[in-house]
């Protein structure tokens, strides 16, 4: 069973890794409806959560400040699969050196933004896999 447990997370981490945008829902700040953004998303597998930045002026920090759930989806492309978490906590984060290079590597083209934006990080228990049509519960371990 450990087995299947690993090779899932792995797969998990490679599904948000290929994702080049993650779609991330909030409450707005009044919580009386969703709001979804898209993101550009990496996984930090040591701190196994997903990371983002954005804008300070954003209305999206301000609903992540008022709440801090959340859910996110990655799209859909080709055969690589979805992951999905309906249940995550949202919070600012100050990156250490070791996320800020994950990020940068991933996206080089963020980084004239860097220092006029947030990071933020989505944790979570549990996602949703989904590969050719057969969907899985991934229970993210320690």
């Amino acid at each position: 069973m450990e087995g299947i447990i690993l090779v899932s997370e792995l797969k998990l981490e490679q599904i948000i890794d290929a994702a080049q945008q993650i779609a991330v829902a909030t409450l707005t700040e009044d919580g009386t409806a969703p709001d979804v953004r898209i993101v550009l998303g990496v996984y930090d597998k040591l701190g196994k959560q997903v990371l983002f930045m954005s804008s300070r002026q954003a209305e999206k920090v301000a609903e992540i400040a008022a709440h801090g759930r959340a859910a996110f989806a990655t799209p859909q492309f080709d055969d690589q699969g979805v992951v999905r978490v309906r249940h995550a906590h949202v919070a600012k984060i100050t990156p250490t050196t070791a996320q800020s290079a994950l990020y940068q590597q991933k996206y080089p083209q963020t980084a004239k933004f860097a220092a006029h934006s947030d990071f933020f990080a989505l944790t979570f228990d549990e996602a949703d896999v989904t590969i050719n049509g057969e969907t899985t519960t991934v229970k993210i371990t320690d």
